[in-house]
């Protein structure tokens, strides 16, 4: 019997601990709303090799505001440390896909955003057998290359603001740097019925983007660890022309400005050690690009 079963995956750095309650919130609503089991596995990193702790913060502890929310109960947790090879979302992303991980959708969850409450409902009830990625809406981002993913009632909204932040003058909550609750992103997708789409060119978000057994199993380097998988993976799909499918009427509630995003650390990712896997993974995209 095939395996309907969807995999919700979170991986957490320790300075977003006290924004994790609100995010566990979310998914446990939207698995409620399921009518199939959905399996969560959460990687808890405390790590230090880019970010580095204030005084009187303890990255092996933080975790402790949240290690108690009632979702985790039956989650699958595991742990990064320092005592570990260096370790980041793109590592994680290529590890919790494989035959192992025999799911319908694998989700990339985000640590800074929040899930409409009937994504994995619709999930659960999409019956395509290609290999192919699905992506819910956003908000207004900051230039037109985003324009097909934007919620249909977002596309209307001119970007007005100024040059360094086009979409300032965007109306509350509905510029990408807004923050926006559970229950305004609720009643915000109650308005509109699902509709699932074809974009016309791949454009991924990691965030809450949706991956399905059949997908191709190398469609992330071994040498990519931070933030540029997303990038890596559309331009990979482009290159083996995979589709791309979007549920244009559901909003994802991704608050990437969130005030408890970066706690406890003033370290800026401009450090020698950030700026060399950067290059890593900027390199990897480029021969991707040309070979």
């Amino acid at each position: 019997m095939t395996n309907n079963k969807l995999l919700c995956t979170l991986h957490v750095m320790w300075y977003e601990h006290l924004m994790i309650n609100e995010t566990l919130d979310s998914i446990q609503a939207a698995i409620q709303n399921a009518n199939q089991p959905v399996d969560l596995i959460v990687c808890l990193n405390s790590q230090t090799y880019i970010e580095k702790p204030d005084a009187g913060f303890n990255p092996d502890t933080m975790f402790d505001t949240f290690l108690n929310h009632p979702v985790l109960k039956n989650a699958t947790i595991l742990r990064k440390t320092d005592n570990d090879p260096f370790y980041n979302i793109g590592d994680w992303a290529r590890d919790i896909f494989g035959p192992e991980y025999d799911y319908k959708y694998i989700v990339w969850g985000e640590s800074d955003c929040l899930v409409p409450e009937d994504y994995f409902f619709l999930l659960q009830n999409i019956d395509i057998d290609y290999p192919h990625a699905i992506s819910l809406s956003t908000r207004k981002m900051w230039d037109s290359t985003w324009d097909e993913l934007e919620h249909p009632y977002v596309q209307q909204i001119l970007r007005t603001g100024p040059i360094e932040e086009p979409q300032k003058n965007t109306p509350f909550p509905f510029a990408a740097g807004d923050y926006i609750s559970q229950s305004e992103l609720n009643d915000f997708n109650s308005k509109y019925d699902p509709v699932l789409v074809q974009l016309q060119t791949q454009k991924i978000d990691g965030c809450m983007t949706s991956i399905p057994r059949n997908f191709p199993i190398d469609f992330l380097h071994a040498d990519l660890h931070i933030g540029g998988h997303d990038h890596y993976v559309e331009l990979y799909m482009k290159k083996h022309n995979i589709p791309q499918l979007h549920i244009s009427t559901r909003l994802k509630g991704h608050n990437c400005t969130h005030p408890n995003k970066r706690i406890g650390t003033s370290t800026t990712r401009g450090s020698a050690e950030y700026l060399f896997y950067k290059k890593q993974c900027d390199d990897l995209i480029t021969n991707l690009i040309n070979n």
